[in-house]
């Protein structure tokens, strides 16, 4: 079982040779930031590795330091190797596709990993998501996989009815982490990756001091809540780690619990292009993983592929693109929504009994970034959030959901902004009922730094 406590949940890197392309997870290029992906361009002319014949030579693959530098000796490969093969053993696949550079499997829902490992009996029903709020203002992404694309090989972009798009996890992905718990964490920085949000309370002009591995532009609200919902507008900023996200958290030091979605750009991990992602952790990032790269998260959907890269992204004075992103509670579990559409859901199981098994403390919206040396990460579009509409990136529609019920109606958020480092990303909240339409928003983002110190 690869369990949710570390363990072999938990992440990294490491590769064998990879000349044949067989081991590789990311055999394409990138959908540019203003025009749309109709097709997954390979980088080279390898051939399309079928489902079976990536297994087979997953299995068959040695530890080469020249070709898995950042692995630090054969025992790491080959946890990792063990990870991806338990990962995969009795998963069903019905199709194979290639889009924005990486494989994606269509798996039955029912031998999914976390079906498996978690004993899920009967899949759950979706209860009806909470109605959008507020004025529909930029131009809303649907799923690639509803656009009728092929790839690059003729294949279908899409997954049969009864299965679900799974991100093929590749020793090629990993060879770029030094441990399958780097693989799997939230960031580089490995722990912790939520913002260190001021006790309850102390609830308007909080700002964190600067330092530490990661930088904020948030805004949160203390609220006894079961979800709650954003509208995401898209871009594909430049760095090592940068995103704009939802958190929905509960509990506190290491019982932190959360749930956690949004668009990330994080190159190292899912290519250059932004994706749609989401994460969870029951110990304060001690474990977790994105998507479905670990036991917990349990899709339904067809159409929807985590991980999976868009078909236009923002650009300035241009179109503006983006997304609706809703998490609500309901009988025990989890529900992710995308475009008003369930995805899947977390078990409350995974919570281990914990707090966020049960309802939510904290919701917070907007952007973080990371670096592992001295430039820091374009956050949101690359401007700073006075730069507003076109220009700056911005969350819309921000509401959290009041009932465990289905459906239901949400209550406008009351946001108090957070940022660390002022000189490098800003924010501006407007809460309703100042908003122009839009109920509670906020323009946020900013440059980042070439400057050692700076940021």
């Amino acid at each position: 079982m690869r369990n949710i406590k570390l363990g072999r949940i938990a992440g990294a890197a490491v590769t064998a040779s990879l000349a044949t392309g067989v081991l590789a997870g990311t055999p394409g290029a990138s959908a540019s930031a203003s025009t749309p992906a109709t097709v997954a361009k390979p980088a080279t002319t390898a051939a399309f590795v079928p489902f079976s014949a990536f297994i087979r030579a997953t299995a068959g693959a040695q530890y080469q330091p020249h070709s898995a530098a950042a692995v630090p000796n054969a025992a790491a490969f080959d946890q990792m190797r063990s990870y991806i093969l338990a990962t995969y053993r009795g998963v069903k696949v019905a199709h194979s596709y290639v889009f924005g550079g990486s494989y994606f499997d269509c798996v039955t829902i029912l031998s999914q990993p976390t079906v498996r490992d978690l004993g899920v009996r009967k899949v759950a029903a979706p209860p009806a998501a909470a109605p959008a709020m507020g004025r529909q203002t930029g131009r809303a992404l649907a799923s690639p996989l509803t656009l009728g694309l092929s790839d690059s090989y003729g294949n279908a972009v899409s997954c049969p009815t009864g299965t679900i798009p799974m991100r093929r996890i590749s020793l090629g992905q990993m060879t770029a982490f030094p441990t399958l718990a780097a693989y799997l964490a939230k960031s580089p920085a490995g722990r912790r990756s939520g913002a260190q949000i001021p006790p309850a309370g102390r609830r308007s002009g909080a700002q964190i001091p600067p330092g530490g591995p990661h930088r904020y532009g948030v805004g949160y609200q203390y609220v006894a809540n079961y979800g709650g919902n954003s509208w995401l507008n898209l871009w594909n900023p430049s760095g090592d780690f940068t995103l704009s996200q939802q958190w929905y958290s509960n509990g506190s030091g290491s019982g932190t619990q959360t749930v956690e979605g949004g668009w990330i750009h994080y190159p190292a991990k899912f290519g250059n292009s932004a994706v749609l992602f989401i994460f969870s952790t029951p110990d304060d990032y001690t474990s977790g993983c994105y998507d479905l790269e670990c036991s917990g998260f349990v899709q339904t959907n067809s159409s929807v592929a985590l991980g999976g890269a868009f078909t236009n992204y923002s650009t300035p004075g241009g179109t503006q693109w983006g997304f609706s992103l809703q998490w609500k509670y309901y009988n025990g579990n989890w529900w992710m929504y995308y475009q008003g559409s369930a995805v899947g859901y977390y078990p409350g199981s995974v919570f281990g009994g914990g707090p966020m098994a049960t309802s939510s403390s904290l919701i917070e919206y907007g952007g973080e970034t990371y670096t592992d040396g001295t430039i820091w990460p374009q956050m949101g579009s690359g401007a700073f959030a006075d730069a507003g509409w076109a220009i700056a990136a911005f969350q819309k529609t921000i509401f959290y959901i009041s009932q465990n019920a289905p459906g239901g109606t949400g209550a406008w958020a009351i946001l108090a902004p957070v940022v660390t480092n002022p000189d490098c990303y800003t924010i501006n909240v407007v809460n309703w009922p100042n908003d122009s339409g839009w109920g509670t928003y906020f323009y946020f983002g900013g440059p980042g730094s070439i400057l050692e110190g700076i940021c």
